[in-house]
């Protein structure tokens, strides 16, 4: 990288916000560096590439429901969820890097346990994260040659996770 001798104006960056639609957006008006000579001497910080934002939702989350048919159903929701600040999902999408652990204890049967990883998903909605939450977090059982699920209703309300119940879908004999 060739670099210029410094001028000795120092380091400037200044951001205007243009008001555009009722929106705020940060643009750079202008940058000069100093340099002090070819050979560098220390890295100035670099300005910022955009907005960055510091409320990354936190969850350790775990909830158990008694069911009808005598067993229990738990779940343990652990990790974070990143509001996606730049670009045109901005504010409306998010990255979430969830574990979610489902266990299905019933008297006399053994324990079933699913775990599963809701991440690299791309920017998506919240109810996205909840459907796909409910999806990893389901257990599907064998009960006397029938094929049945529990799959659990899991809501992310402001920055909280809630579960509100599990259904128990079974088809009659």
């Amino acid at each position: 990288m060739v670099r210029s001798k410094g001028t000795g104006f120092g380091r400037l960056a200044a951001f205007a916000l243009l008001p555009l639609s009722g929106v705020a957006l940060a643009d750079t008006v202008s940058l000069l560096a100093q340099r002090d000579g070819p050979d560098g001497g220390a890295e100035a910080p670099q300005p910022p590439n955009g907005p960055s934002v510091s409320s990354v939702w936190a969850y350790d989350e775990l909830f158990t429901f008694p069911l009808e048919n005598g067993c229990w159903y738990s779940a343990s929701i652990r990790g974070t969820v990143r509001p996606i600040v730049a670009g045109r999902d901005a504010g409306q999408k998010v990255e979430p890097d969830l574990a979610v652990t489902a266990l299905l204890s019933c008297q006399g049967a053994a324990t079933v346990k699913v775990s599963e990883h809701v991440t690299g998903t791309g920017p998506i909605t919240q109810a996205q994260v909840e459907h796909l939450l409910e999806w990893r977090a389901s257990i599907l059982t064998d009960e006397a040659g029938r094929k049945c699920s529990y799959v659990p209703e899991i809501d992310l309300v402001g920055d909280g996770l809630v579960g509100a119940g599990v259904s128990y879908l079974c088809p009659r004999p």
